[in-house]
């Protein structure tokens, strides 16, 4: 589906992670609100995020359980196709609660598939 290997598309959630930290660091979701140019980076970060998922290769997603991979790419529709009715709560619940264990899982496939080249 990608010329990108899966593991580059690893890294790149784990970017748009990152990005999403750095626009976000010493929020809360009032500031969040109040800040569109923030609410815009982290939406394009979270459809980053679902894109590479897609990308990543059915097989090695199946290998890989322990990420809501389809949670994921469902999430990154609902932001594209429905970008008028984007609700915030949910997307500052995305990168507030489920952001964090998804950058430390990804970053443990990461480094085990790594140690396996």
């Amino acid at each position: 589906m990608s010329e990108r290997s899966n593991l580059v598309l690893l890294a790149d959630m784990v970017e748009a992670i990152e990005a999403v930290r750095n626009y976000t660091e010493g929020l809360d979701f009032d500031t969040f609100m109040s800040a569109p140019m923030v609410r815009d980076a982290v939406v394009r970060n979270v459809q980053v995020l679902g894109e590479a998922a897609n990308r990543v290769a059915k097989p090695f997603r199946e290998q890989h359980p322990q990420i809501e991979w389809m949670r994921i790419i469902r999430s990154r529709h609902v932001l594209v196709h429905d970008y008028f009715g984007i609700d915030y709560e949910i997307v500052w619940k995305i990168i507030s609660v489920h952001f964090p264990p998804l950058r430390q899982a990804l970053e443990e496939i990461i480094k085990a598939e790594n140690s396996r080249q």
